[in-house]
């Protein structure tokens, strides 16, 4: 399975949030890479905050309709080099309705094998009864106009029944989507009436990392971006990404990237069925491998997980790290993270750098639970810029 997207529809650069008393619903698709068919269904389970299951609650009370249902539309490629059958679905539909608020999965999994799971779909629904508003702050207790970024802000709870903002509110902050260190478990600086604010805490403050590498492989003769040029060896597409390299001590530069987003499309095709495959070169240039950590290629296309499947390897005879990923055709942003032996949050120095004017994009999620509730209610998404002073 390759390709997995749950996106809201009409956003295909937005979270994957869906407001309450609106129309809106989630694309969810995937690829199966054969034309044989398959029977695939999915099941929705309602999370808490921490995206564990929330057992407070039964079916009953966050789901109208089936809990599970089959993946009823798809279609097979057409001349493609690698041959994909698409899958897709949309949530809410006729036999799904949501409920409540909150953090959802759908577990995809074979409809013979209930217990085989291939994928596992996330998104949110809110009631967006809270918002935050706030900036991003090159001064921190690290130094002013340095390599950091400080998140200040303040939540409007005045639609909330908040007495007790430590037990009843919960943050959850991403830095470009990313898992590895976002931040939880927040607690308010102050109230202010019915003003939550969250300022000079320093579990607040990033790295400010630079702007994100992209590369577009919609098109096999007129790419773009970080590519050096792209081949066919039968029976495939190869696209070689210009080599990284060790940008930490450069200057700072703009450039007009998507925070590590990505999309898939195709620039020569008649149809979305026709949009190929190709095996995307990385490398990073390393007189010697680092002894002391791992780096991995990140970003949305991978939803930012650094594991095995996007580590690179040390070759010795070329002196770079490697990593072959078979990727859809499209536009991607990626960037380099260098994980510390021992450690899960990954840093930008080793690699990219870090400058306080790189453009970030910051999610805030605000959860809150009311005394005697069984479940964390979304109660708002406010996404915060920083940087872009390159305009």
């Amino acid at each position: 399975m390759r390709s997995l997207q749950v996106i809201l529809e009409g956003d295909t650069m937005g979270n994957p949030v869906i407001h309450q008393g609106t129309d809106d619903k989630v694309d969810v698709s995937f690829d199966e890479m054969s034309h044989r068919p398959h029977s695939y269904s999915y099941r929705i389970k309602h999370c808490e905050a921490d995206w564990k299951l929330s057992k407070g609650i039964n079916e009953i009370d966050f789901l109208k309709g089936f809990q599970e249902n089959k993946i009823e539309s798809y279609y097979q490629s057409i001349n493609t080099t690698f041959e994909y059958t698409h899958y897709y679905f949309q949530i809410p539909n006729d036999n799904v309705e949501l409920l409540l608020s909150g953090n959802y999965i759908a577990e995809i999994f074979d409809s013979d094998n209930p217990d085989s799971i291939v994928a596992t779909a996330c998104f949110s629904v809110s009631e967006d009864l809270a918002t935050a508003e706030g900036s991003v702050s090159s001064k921190t207790e690290y130094g002013v106009n340095n390599q950091y970024q400080q998140l200040g802000f303040s939540i409007d709870g005045s639609q909330l029944q908040v007495t007790d903002p430590s037990e009843q509110i919960k943050l959850v902050v991403f830095q470009n989507g990313r898992k590895d260190n976002m931040v939880t478990g927040l607690k308010p600086t102050y109230t202010q009436g019915s003003k939550l604010i969250y300022e000079n805490n320093n579990r607040l403050i990033f790295e400010g990392g630079t702007e994100f590498p992209r590369i577009d492989f919609s098109h096999i003769h007129y790419f773009s971006g970080q590519i050096s040029h792209i081949t066919f060896a039968h029976p495939y597409y190869h696209v070689e990404v210009n080599p990284g390299e060790d940008i930490s001590h450069h200057d700072y530069q703009f450039d007009n990237d998507v925070d590590g987003r990505y999309k898939v499309h195709g620039q020569d095709v008649w149809s979305e069925k026709e949009i190929d495959y190709s095996i995307v070169h990385f490398s990073f240039k390393a007189s010697d491998p680092w002894l002391d950590g791992s780096l991995y290629v990140a970003g949305y296309f991978n939803d930012n997980y650094l594991d095995k499947n996007n580590k690179m390897t040390y070759n010795f005879d070329t002196h770079q790290y490697e990593l072959v990923l078979v990727l859809k055709n499209g536009g991607y942003n990626y960037q380099y993270l260098f994980v510390p032996s021992g450690q899960t949050k990954a840093t930008t120095s080793r690699a990219m750098g870090n400058h306080w004017q790189t453009e970030n994009e910051y999610d805030i999620y605000i959860y809150y639970r009311p005394f005697g509730s069984q479940y964390d209610r979304l109660v708002g998404v406010t996404t915060l810029k920083s940087g872009g002073s390159g305009n």
